[in-house]
């Protein structure tokens, strides 16, 4: 506990620490006129930071149309006020696919590895507003009658792929910033350690749909924090993944904790899987959940050739929820991994649909515990069936609604305390009471 507390105090302060050195993008040639395209001027600005050092680049306001980017050691990169950073329009603007050996690209999701921003094995990097980046999303997703490609997101010709990236990276900050109009994949953590985000308005369309619009995709970090963010994306807004084959320095997934953010998607806000590693030790508290689809989703492995992700060791404290589904969690194609020790206590709000907690016959659900819920209920709906889970808490629960139903079906070891309705078995249901 001490090395953690001492690991979060070092993040928090290098995050924060200001260097005296500035170097205006200005003067290395960015005109921030919108049109000239000023992602050399940019990076000389970079470079020269990087020589010196370290320090602050400054972008002043106006709005500065560039390519890939590249940050490196000990750089504050600052968009002060009414600076935009614009992604550019032409696909030879942008890095390679093979710009470092853990980048790839995604065809059957129009991903070809593309990025805005990269940092690729760097320290003491932080991105910063209170300017805005905006990855310019519907020069990529629609035609050019303004119409959406045909197709799902395989019917886009070419787009980038995430728009902020870091890759085995340490001391990362993104704070006071907004990040807008991706046109994949908002900002992705891949095998870093110490990353700080906080205050970050994260958004991206919705109408034309951006197909696979995250906003936060942390895949094998450890010691993150994510506070004080708007979050309103086309799809997933946070991801914890376990996905380490391409990392030079595989690592699990642990150490997280996100809070006081709000959160909103039509698909998933918290999302926890892909990848063949290990996701733990996250705590998820003092959420906002509105105008979404699935407020926790939970899914092991998304492929037949997937081992999947061990989920281990999650808790939500804290959560108002305005949602059709509350909690979605399964297995998938796994055959072997586990999902266990998962806590959700004060939950209160709204849902529509049923929650599943779906285990496989000889691969259950272990330990997962519901406590403090006071939720408006999904009709004459279900509100949840849990199947082949061995270990289930339900404590203080209360669901109104038409007709709320709790079904249980092959579930051991089921403590139940102060809960209305009062589960009922479905076929091969086990119900133990305390």
């Amino acid at each position: 506990m001490k090395r953690l507390l001492s690991t979060l105090l070092v993040l928090t302060t290098a995050s924060f620490a200001q260097p005296d050195k500035a170097f205006n993008a200005h003067d290395y040639g960015a005109r921030g006129d919108g049109r000239t395209k000023d992602t050399a001027a940019i990076q000389k600005a970079i470079d020269a930071c990087t020589q010196a050092g370290g320090g602050t680049v400054q972008l002043p306001a106006g709005t500065y149309l560039s390519g890939s980017i590249y940050l490196k050691d000990n750089v504050d990169f600052y968009l002060m006020a009414g600076a935009t950073l614009l992604g550019s329009p032409d696909k030879e603007d942008y890095n390679p696919e093979n710009v470092c050996p853990q980048n790839i690209g995604y065809r059957a999701e129009s991903s070809f590895g593309a990025h805005l921003i990269l940092t690729i094995e760097q320290k003491n990097v932080t991105v910063r507003g209170p300017g805005r980046i905006d990855g310019n999303s519907l020069a990529f997703i629609v035609d050019k009658s303004g119409k959406p490609h045909p197709g799902s997101q395989g019917g886009i010709p070419w787009r980038p792929s995430q728009m902020l990236y870091f890759v085995e990276s340490q001391n990362i900050a993104v704070r006071d910033i907004e990040l807008m109009n991706s046109p994949y994949w908002t900002c992705f953590f891949h095998g870093c350690t110490q990353v700080f985000v906080r205050g970050a308005n994260v958004h991206n369309s919705r109408s034309p749909h951006t197909h696979n619009g995250d906003g936060f995709d942390v895949d094998c970090c450890q010691f993150v924090s994510i506070s004080d963010c708007h979050i309103n994306v086309a799809d997933d807004c946070i991801t914890l993944r376990a996905d380490g084959e391409r990392l030079k320095n595989p690592q699990p997934c642990k150490y997280i904790t996100v809070a006081n953010c709000t959160l909103s998607s039509p698909r998933n806000c918290v999302r926890i899987g892909v990848g063949d590693g290990q996701v733990s030790h996250a705590v998820f508290s003092n959420l906002v959940i509105h105008d979404a689809r699935t407020a926790f989703n939970f899914f092991s492995s998304w492929s037949a050739t997937s081992r999947g992700t061990d989920i281990d060791t999650i808790r939500f404290n804290t959560v108002s929820v305005e949602c059709k589904d509350l909690i979605q969690i399964q297995y998938g194609y796994a055959t072997e991994t586990k999902i266990q020790n998962v806590y959700f206590s004060g939950i209160s709000g709204t849902i529509l649909g049923t929650s599943h907690l779906s285990g496989k016959p000889g691969l259950a659900l272990k330990n997962i515990q519901l406590s403090d819920f006071s939720i408006e209920g999904p009709g004459d709906e279900s509100f949840m069936e849990a199947a082949d889970v061995d270990g289930l808490v339900l404590r203080d629960i209360r669901i109104q609604g038409k007709a709320p139903k709790i079904g249980l079906k092959n579930v051991t070891d089921l403590q139940v305390d102060n809960c209305k309705p009062e589960p009922q078995k479905m076929p091969d249901g086990e119900i133990k009471k305390p």
